[in-house]
């Protein structure tokens, strides 16, 4: 068997290994949000709300395809992501209770419901496009 590009099964497991990570960061993200508060600064968080407004409201005003209230939601939707992201960063340097089982463990949980998401929306695509 080779190990290229090409392969099916390395796309697969390599697609369903990354989202499981960046679900997991997520997941101690909402762990540290709700045990000690935001791990950014207010200034922070205004920031990159402000940023993914503009950048948005400059997308949907480009292709004609929205309006403020999707620039307001995608605003608030990616500024939760990457204060949710740090958290996770911060969470899981600053962790020392949680043994490497249970990070395998929580990755392996992680792999399944990522595969299931992208099988889901793999259909879902190819409904949209017929």
């Amino acid at each position: 068997m080779e190990l290229s590009v090409e392969n099916y099964f390395l796309k697969a497991f390599v697609a369903s290994g990354l989202l499981a990570l960046v679900i997991m960061v997520l997941a101690m993200g909402l762990i540290y949000l709700f045990r000690y508060g935001t791990p950014l600064p207010t200034p922070v968080i205004l920031i990159l709300a402000a940023i993914s407004f503009v950048m948005s409201a400059s997308f949907f005003e480009r292709y004609e395809v929205g309006s403020i209230m999707w620039s307001l939601l995608v605003s608030l939707i990616v500024t939760l992501i990457m204060t949710l992201i740090s958290g996770g960063i911060v969470y899981f340097g600053s962790m020392n209770r949680l043994g490497w089982e249970e990070l395998l463990s929580g990755l392996a949980v992680c792999m399944i419901v990522a595969t299931t998401l992208l099988n889901y929306l793999k259909r879902s695509l190819g409904e949209i496009e017929y």
